[in-house]
């Protein structure tokens, strides 16, 4: 008796043990596809952070000179840059940084806001790190909507109240929002007054200045009590502002009312966000955090969200979301849970329509889900994200393989095959996994796409061969018991009848086969030559781009551009 032999007879004996196990690979896998990262599609993007830095008022010249220059070289040499690049503005500097995609995140970051630190900035010069998202991390848009509230309350509640909320949400890398006008308490000065009381700019300035804090004066003792005492300066209204004291005239204080107007206003506007009928909205924008299950974090913001609605935001008001990611997020689900349908019943259709036994089929079919609950499994112990590549790409028919093979081989009662029927499984899956092993060995966007799919795939024929070993053997007997018999389906009889004899033919001539092959080969290759090659599929497409300028007039274009 072979070792194959007494393995199978093992697994006949433990069947009930076998099948309970299987049992629990699959609440297993199930309970790991539920932890998976899903994706609506591979990001390819590389790992990409972001230096900006902000100093009003100054040119391009000055910003690339005192700004851009010195962060580039505090982050140039950082370990696992791939590119590098900036870009100067008229008070804005842009340096972004990309990473090779072995680099590690985190680490990444560390290194990156260690260097930026130690940069000198000038006076009044703010520099921040981009979120820590990636380019497809944008998972809801949401405007704030109200009508009775102006865009400057609208906007006022958005940086101080929502972005808090949504902030603090786990999952969430950072919060942005367009739109509406940003409060301004200003102080409009009049040269005349200034000229008449002997005031300048500059006092007035600083007397605002240091007029708009609180002053700690430490502990009074009374007995046995003490009392803290503290000066509390901060500007509260319009008037606090115009009472504010310059300096003094003959004795005589003069206050920021005798020389300015005090009025409430906005920042000067760089764009504006409109959304269907209303011309001046509030728009913001949630991005996800690397890393993050993107469903899992979309059900923590609309819970906040809701929350917003009923207990931060006065009535009239309301955050309303007109873009959720979970709506892709669901068509992708939605496509791979027909592909795994379908895959499944084709297969099963299949099965019973060449082994011509419903019972048979069904239990090689049952190989699929058990297969791909191991790929689950190691999906979610090697955090690889479940999308349309990795799972929609998948091909059931070659993960039945080894089980046809097995199926086929104990309905016709082989055991005198028993060696050779194990060589034949475990040849047939190894020639299939190193067909895929050239996918591990991409890099790249390449690597990205497809290395998902040559992980699940490589996974789910390891385990198939398995289960075919164990469980496909353990249910047979469970199935059919000891009655098993097996009958063709007449259709097959009759192409073997007619299959043999022309083997037979064809056998005798081995010269004129390999020649006829050759000659088709030959002929494909000429037809199709030379060769296209691309990663994807080219389609035409129509883009367009929306520029609107605010300088002195308002211009608008609307630029296309076919490819």
């Amino acid at each position: 008796m072979s070792a194959f032999t007494s393995f199978i007879r093992g697994v006949l004996e433990k069947r009930v043990l076998v099948i309970v196990g299987s049992i629990v690979l699959l609440g297993l896998g199930m309970y790991s596809l539920s932890k998976l990262p899903i994706q609506p599609y591979p990001g390819v993007a590389p790992l990409t952070i972001q230096a900006i830095s902000q100093w009003p008022g100054r040119s391009t010249t000055e910003v690339e000179q005192q700004v851009t220059i010195p962060v580039e070289n505090a982050l140039a040499g950082i370990p696992g840059l791939q590119a590098f690049r900036s870009v100067s503005l008229f008070g804005l500097s842009v340096v972004t940084l990309k990473f090779n995609d072995t680099t590690d995140p985190f680490q990444a970051r560390q290194r990156f806001i260690t260097s930026l630190s130690n940069v000198n900035f000038p006076d009044g010069v703010t520099s921040s790190v981009s979120p820590d998202s990636d380019a497809t991390g944008e998972i809801m848009r949401y405007e704030v909507k109200s009508d009775c509230a102006s865009s400057t309350d609208l906007k006022t509640l958005q940086n101080y109240e929502i972005y808090k909320e949504l902030k603090q949400t786990p999952g969430v890398a950072g919060v942005s929002s367009f739109g509406g006008k940003v409060r301004q308490y200003q102080v409009i000065v009049s040269p005349e007054s200034l000229q008449s009381k002997g005031v300048t700019v500059t006092e007035l300035i600083t007397a605002l200045t240091n007029a708009n804090s609180n002053t700690s004066g430490g502990l009074l003792p009374s007995g046995e009590q003490q009392f803290v005492v503290r000066g509390v300066g901060l500007l509260k209204s319009i008037d606090d502002i115009k009472r504010v004291v310059v300096s003094t005239h003959n004795g005589v204080p003069i206050h920021i009312g005798d020389v300015a107007s005090v009025v409430i206003g906005n920042a000067p506007r760089l764009g504006m966000f409109q959304f269907n009928d209303n011309p001046d909205s509030v728009e913001g924008i949630v991005y996800l955090r690397r890393g993050e299950n993107a469903t899992e974090v979309l059900a923590r913001v609309r819970n906040t969200v809701e929350n917003i609605n009923k207990q931060i935001l006065p009535p009239g008001i309301e955050v309303v979301p007109f873009y959720d990611r979970q709506v892709l997020l669901d068509i992708t689900i939605g496509t791979v849970k027909h592909t795994l349908f379908f895959g499944i019943s084709l297969v099963l259709a299949v099965l019973f329509f060449f082994l011509g036994n419903l019972r048979a089929a069904a239990v090689v079919a049952a190989v699929i889900p058990l297969a791909l609950c191991v790929s689950f499994i190691q999906m979610h112990l090697w955090s690889v994200p479940a999308n349309l590549i990795s799972l929609g790409a998948i091909d059931f028919g070659v993960i039945v393989d080894s089980a046809v093979i097995l199926t086929e081989n104990v309905m016709r009662h082989l055991e005198e095959g028993g060696k050779r029927l194990n060589q034949s499984i475990i040849y047939s899956t190894g020639i299939i996994i190193v067909a895929y092993s050239p996918l591990f060995f991409m890099g790249g966007v390449e690597g990205i796409i497809f290395k998902p799919m040559a992980f699940t795939m490589g996974f789910a024929l390891i385990a198939a061969m398995i289960l075919s070993l164990t469980f496909l053997p353990a249910m047979i007997s469970l199935v059919f018991g000891e009655n098993l018999h097996h009958k063709p389906p007449g259709f097959i009889t009759k192409l073997l009848d007619g299959y043999k004899p022309l083997l037979r033919k064809w056998m005798d001539r081995p010269l004129t086969v390999v020649s006829s092959g050759g000659i088709c080969i030959g002929s494909h290759l000429i037809e199709h030559y030379p060769f296209g090659n691309g990663l994807l599929a080219n389609a035409r497409r129509e883009q367009y781009l929306v520029a609107s300028h605010f300088t002195q007039y308002s211009g608008f274009g609307l630029f296309g551009q076919g490819d």
